[in-house]
């Protein structure tokens, strides 16, 4: 009887390991986003990866285009979020449609809820009072989401963070005139931002360049972790011509301590935790024989920036500059790409490292972007897996890029594959007087698809009909009335459509007049 258990125990055992490894699967994918047509110049940039309670993840990102026609094009961008399926598919997106001007807005990630809640900021420094662009919401693994508009000074966030008192640290740039330089100009601040949780300013510290008074270059903070005490450590760059500096300080943005690398180098350097050492590690591109070929890592003490070893890259591969580097156990994930000649013909590379130097191994995707830049950011599962997407500089809508490479730093290069888009977009959302819905399907024949809105009891409210505007894409306005063309109150609405008579697709929306 005993020997049985023990049988019986040993293959559940070996069951449970064969499933667990058969259930980690990798694969290659190719998303194309869901963007109005542009006049010229996609430019796609994914900034933080988050996984989703159903096995999925949710990627953040904006992108920079010039809308308009030949005549008029205009600088404008957008943020959104795209949701993956555990095996890559893509099961919505969601745009802001938030087209505000020169530069664009970006979207920074806070945190994540244990409901996988992704909780962000959209923000656009070029915003006036009049003029309000700056928002803070929320985003589920449903497509569920909450916007709201906040008042934030003229700064570029490049980082933010959820405090235990549910106030939120921000890091970035602020635009700051100086009256007193040879000729008056706006130069870039470090600027370290406090907000409460409705997005009010707390408190905010600025520090300018070291080289402001002579006009030249700027300051910024780039990335941040937490030190053992809980207190930020920060990646800053305040003198162009030396390399990036750390700092630690309070949440108040009170400077306590700085550190200095002795080499030139530097460009939005990242920093990250070695888990199950707590230790803070900073990566910095260095310059070497007319290009930025290397990088060099650095263990962050109390009292000086210990240089572990620096990686030399072959020929042109360049070590990307927006959250490239993660943490793992007891080293490093790094994100780089191969590039040939003004950005063609770009290889990804993907390669791991041990604190002591040691390549543990590297993956090259095993096809060229063609004309592409990637802009890049990683994330490690947690079943171990790294997931890595790319966006593009390109001109057009290539989309994003998203590989899941499996712990041993394999993947399956044999799938690189175009999903078809199944979404429903609803916006501007809160509304006022006019919806837009929009349907993109994955090859419909059906010149009318029908679609109602329900309000939160459940009671219809008003059908409506999608209508075909090109070979996959369906759209209709709704002008915030009801079956007898009475305006409704304000509140939250359904808007639901089925596919097929088999799939229900729900969004819901805010009306706000």
């Amino acid at each position: 009887m005993e020997e049985s258990l023990k049988a019986k125990i040993f293959l559940f055992m070996f069951t449970f390991i064969i499933v667990s490894l058969s259930a980690l699967d990798s694969y290659i994918r190719n998303i194309p986003l869901q963007l109005p047509p542009a006049y010229w110049a996609y430019q796609y940039t994914p900034k933080q990866i988050f996984p989703t309670p159903d096995g999925g993840v949710i990627v953040l990102g904006d992108c920079l285009a010039y809308w308009g026609d030949d005549s008029d094009p205009f600088t404008a961008g957008d943020c959104g979020a795209v949701k993956l399926d555990d095996d890559g598919n893509c099961e919505w997106q969601w745009w802001s449609r938030n087209f505000s001007g020169w530069g664009g807005p970006k979207i920074i990630g806070i945190d994540q809820g244990l409901d996988g809640r992704v909780n962000f900021i959209i923000n656009n420094v070029y915003t006036t009072p009049e003029h309000v662009y700056n928002q803070m919401g929320w985003i589920d693994a449903q497509g569920n989401h909450f916007l709201q508009y906040i008042q934030l000074p003229y700064i570029a966030i490049n980082r933010a963070l959820r405090l235990t008192d549910n106030s939120i640290f921000t890091i970035g740039s602020i635009a700051v005139y100086h009256q007193e330089l040879p000729h008056p100009d706006w130069l870039t601040h470090a600027c370290f931002l406090r907000l409460n949780a409705e997005g009010d300013t707390l408190s905010m510290q600025d520090y300018p360049s070291d080289t402001a008074p002579l006009g030249l270059g700027g300051a910024d903070a780039y990335d941040m972790e937490l030190d053992t005490d809980g207190m930020p450590v920060i990646t800053c760059n305040f003198n162009m011509y030396t390399s990036d500096s750390v700092v630690k300080s309070d949440w108040n943005g009170n400077i306590i301590w700085r550190r200095d690398p002795t080499v030139f180098g530097g460009g939005s350097s990242p920093i990250t935790k070695i888990p199950l050492t707590n230790e803070l590690v900073m990566g910095q591109r260095l310059y070497n024989n007319g290009l930025y070929n290397q990088f060099r890592l650095y263990r962050i003490a109390e009292t000086t920036l210990d240089s572990l070893f620096t990686i030399t890259m072959v020929d042109t591969i360049c070590v990307g500059s927006y959250y490239s580097i993660v943490g793992y156990n007891q080293g490093i994930y790094l994100s780089g790409f191969y590039g040939e000649y003004l950005g063609y013909d770009y290889q990804a590379y993907i390669l791991k490292y041990e604190l002591s130097g040691q390549q543990d191994w590297t993956w090259s995707s095993p096809y060229p972007m063609i004309y592409q830049q990637p802009t890049e950011c990683i994330t490690v599962l947690p079943d171990s897996c790294v997931m890595y997407v790319f966006g593009n500089w390109n001109f057009g809508n290539e989309g994003l890029t998203i590989i899941k490479i499996l712990p041993d730093g394999t993947a399956n290069e044999g799938e690189v594959l175009p999903k078809p888009l199944l979404s429903l977009s609803c916006y501007p959302n809160p509304m006022k007087t006019e919806l837009n819905i929009e349907f993109i399907t994955d090859g419909s024949k059906a010149r009318n698809i029908p679609m109602q809105i329900y309000n939160i009891k459940g009671q219809l409210v008003k059908s409506l009909e999608l209508s075909r505007n090109s070979t996959d894409k369906y759209s209709t306005v709704w002008d915030g009335r009801d079956a007898a063309m009475k305006y409704c109150s304000n509140g939250i609405y359904l808007v639901r459509m089925s596919l097929n008579g088999r799939q229900n697709i729900t969004r819901k929306i805010t009306l706000m007049n």
